[in-house]
């Protein structure tokens, strides 16, 4: 028994001992590279999300996309994965994306937070993270105007250093203009929602011209005398199944949601009547707007009341995506690419990511291969600078 007893103990301290984390200042200078390099072939049949139609074109990009990151970037100061995906599936809490472009493409996750398993090898204690992610057809961050989106048409903001970030240094650190391998495209930096932190995004296009359409004020206002009744059927919806028949409950319900109503449509009059005569003007707006300031007498394109002075700081434009250029995203080939990765200065992991791909990654040779493809006919991709280490077999699925 003493003997049973003293394997249990030693079984138990192995692996408590294989279960403690790596302290990441340990390895922050470490090259640890990929779970696994993939090498992807290619996708012979197509898939169907909801009611985007995915061709086997369009997920063999996926491969396409997933190879470049891994022949780009060894991921140092963290273990990392690529995976490849398309747009989300629709559930419960994503309803307002459901008229978002069809897009596809690959992301990298180095994860940061590490332990060693049973064989002694490196594995994930936690999904602490650094993302990369390169996908076609994407939207920048995550800033919804949620209460305007429709199923017809999605709308959003992006809110970058400009009116984020406080601090010229981080701001210069950030900016990425200058960089000889991102200069020729449109490139910026937009925060994250709810927490302080970022992503740089480089933005890849026919000629440089940007799908994203800022909306005017007249635009603006219009889109939210669309959103009203939409509102207003969906709250109605929620009182009825909340209620469970109660009609006595549902018809006091009702008459709350009517007098709401009455003020969401008073107070988008009155910032009609304010700005009637300037109603092509640019509508720069809250970054995340919501119905209730119609109730509440706020002026929906500047920082305070109806009847403050106009002050437009922190306001910033609101975008849509052109119908026909939404509906050309569902063909094969790509309308833009969105090349995106965490970075905020003082993070060892980020940093290294983002060095590695503003050096290593051949930005120009991704956007002849699908803007001008005739300049890389029969050419491999290479990174500008191959990462440290021997260089992995690159596969690019011929289109």
């Amino acid at each position: 028994m003493k003997t049973i007893a003293g394997i249990i103990v030693l079984i138990a301290c192995v692996t408590s001992m294989n279960a403690q984390p790596i302290p990441r200042q340990s390895i922050e200078d470490s090259i640890i590279g990929w779970m696994k390099v993939y090498k992807y072939k290619g996708i012979k049949e197509p898939m169907q999300v909801d009611g985007k139609l995915y061709s086997a074109v369009q997920l063999s990009i996926c491969d396409t996309l997933a190879n470049w990151i891994q022949a780009s970037y060894l991921p140092k100061g963290g273990l990392g994965d690529v995976k490849k995906s398309v747009s989300e599936k629709l559930g419960l809490y994503n309803q307002h994306t459901a008229a978002k472009p069809q897009s596809y493409g690959a992301y990298a996750k180095t994860y940061i937070e590490l332990k060693y398993n049973s064989s002694h090898k490196m594995e994930p204690l936690t999904n602490s993270h650094v993302t990369w992610s390169i996908f076609a057809n994407d939207v920048p961050g995550d800033w919804p105007v949620r209460d305007i989106c429709t199923p017809t048409q999605y709308y959003f903001t992006i809110p970058t250093a400009e009116t984020e970030i406080d601090d010229e240094k981080t701001k210069k650190l950030l900016d990425m203009t200058g960089e000889a391998n991102i200069k020729p495209y449109n490139s910026f930096w937009v925060s994250n929602m709810g927490y302080g932190r970022g992503r740089e995004n480089v933005l890849l296009s026919k000629d440089n011209k940007s799908p994203f359409i800022a909306l005017t004020k007249g635009e603006y206002l219009q889109a939210w005398e669309t959103a009203i009744p939409l509102y207003y059927e969906a709250e109605k919806k929620k009182i009825i199944e909340a209620e469970q028949g109660d009609q006595q409950r549902i018809a006091v319900s009702v008459k709350q949601l009517d007098e709401k109503i009455e003020r969401f449509r008073s107070g988008l009059k009155d910032n009609r009547e304010k700005y009637g005569n300037r109603l092509d003007e640019p509508a720069l707006i809250n970054p995340q707007p919501s119905v209730s300031d119609l109730a509440n007498g706020r002026d929906l394109f500047s920082s305070g009341y109806l009847g403050d002075p106009e002050s437009t700081t922190g306001r910033i434009p609101v975008y849509k995506i052109d119908p026909e250029i939404a509906e050309l995203c569902k063909k094969d080939k790509p309308q833009w690419i969105l090349v995106q990765w965490d970075y905020y200065p003082g993070d060892p992991a980020e940093k290294q990511q983002h060095d590695a791909i503003i050096n290593n990654f051949n930005f120009e040779y991704v956007y002849n291969f699908f803007f001008a493809p005739e300049k890389v006919k029969g050419q491999p991709y290479k990174p500008m600078r191959s990462p440290a280490f021997k260089e992995a077999e690159i596969v690019t699925i011929s289109k």
